[in-house]
C-alpha cells in the first residue's frame, strides 16, 4: 500500500487557455532521487529511493506515462506540451499530474486550467 508523500510539487502552464492551443507545462518535484551508490562518511551506502512512474493527464485522457529510474537527478524537472481538444469538456480543462516512487510513496496535483 502507498502513503502520500511530503514532497513538493509545482506545476507551472503558460500560454494562452483556448480551444486547440498548445500549452507549455513546467513540472518540478521535490524529491531526493538517491540512486542508491551513494555512501554516507561512515561508509554506510544510502538507500535507493527514486520515482518510478509519472503519470500526466488532461481531464480523463492519459497524455503521456513515464517510468523513471535513476538517472534522474534530485528535485526532477520535466517540460512538456499540453495541446487542448478542439472542443471543450462540460466540465472545463485539468491537468493532473501523479507519480510513484519505490518505496511506496506516492504524490499527486491537480490543476484547472483557466
Amino acid at each position: 500500500m502507498t502513503e502520500p508523500a511530503k514532497f513538493p510539487i509545482r506545476l507551472t502552464v503558460t500560454g494562452a487557455v483556448q480551444h486547440g492551443a498548445t500549452l507549455k507545462a513546467v513540472l518540478l518535484i521535490g524529491h531526493p532521487m538517491e540512486s542508491g551508490f551513494r555512501t554516507l562518511e561512515s561508509g554506510q551506502r544510502v538507500p535507493k529511493n527514486v520515482i518510478e512512474t509519472l503519470r500526466v493527464r488532461l481531464n480523463d485522457t492519459t497524455l503521456f506515462q513515464a517510468r523513471t529510474g535513476i538517472g534522474i537527478s534530485a528535485n526532477p524537472y520535466f517540460a512538456f506540451p499540453v495541446t487542448l481538444p478542439e472542443v471543450a469538456s462540460s466540465e472545463g480543462w485539468y491537468l493532473s499530474v501523479s507519480w510513484v516512487d519505490d518505496k511506496g510513496q506516492h504524490g499527486e496535483l491537480k490543476r484547472e486550467l483557466r
